[in-house]
């Protein structure tokens, strides 16, 4: 079994596939009148349009995306690698997105970690060649949390 796609309801279909689109380089793949599949590559992102008016909320604080992620129950967050931190978040700043969180060193307490062989995997297990990771929050228009990590 394989994660096939991450599913997202949003308050404006065609903003939100404006926003991934542009801000984060996903294209479409089949979009109806109710929801859409994206892509990045082979990664599968599903938007479907909120059938009642949603009140939109944007966590631009620190303590108002700390509680969203660590507090409530359901999707937290999209995760998204990047080569260059500072370019990143300066890119999707300009494009539309919330800064929430600037850029900050994150050394993992790491418990446990496996031993993969594939480079993606074996990144994501801990720190390559250095103590810690880069991490910043954005949100996106609906206020999603889009946590960016330079490993």
């Amino acid at each position: 079994m394989i994660l096939e796609h991450i599913g997202l309801t949003v308050s404006d279909l065609n903003r939100s596939i404006e926003f991934y689109q542009h801000v984060l380089g996903f294209a479409v793949l089949r979009k109806t009148t109710t929801n859409a599949y994206l892509h990045l590559d082979d990664q599968l992102l599903e938007l479907t349009q909120c059938r009642a008016p949603a009140d939109v909320s944007l966590p631009d604080t620190d303590p108002a995306w700390s509680e969203r992620m660590y507090c409530t129950a359901g999707v937290a967050h999209l995760g998204f690698c990047v080569d260059d931190m500072d370019e990143a978040v300066e890119a999707m700043r300009r494009l539309g997105c919330t800064l929430i969180t600037p850029p900050f060193e994150f050394e993992p307490r790491i418990e446990y970690a496996a031993e993969p062989s594939q480079e993606k995997l074996r990144r994501a297990t801990r720190p390559v060649g250095k103590p810690c990771w880069k991490l910043a929050m954005l949100s996106d228009p609906d206020g999603i949390i889009l946590e960016l990590v330079e490993r």
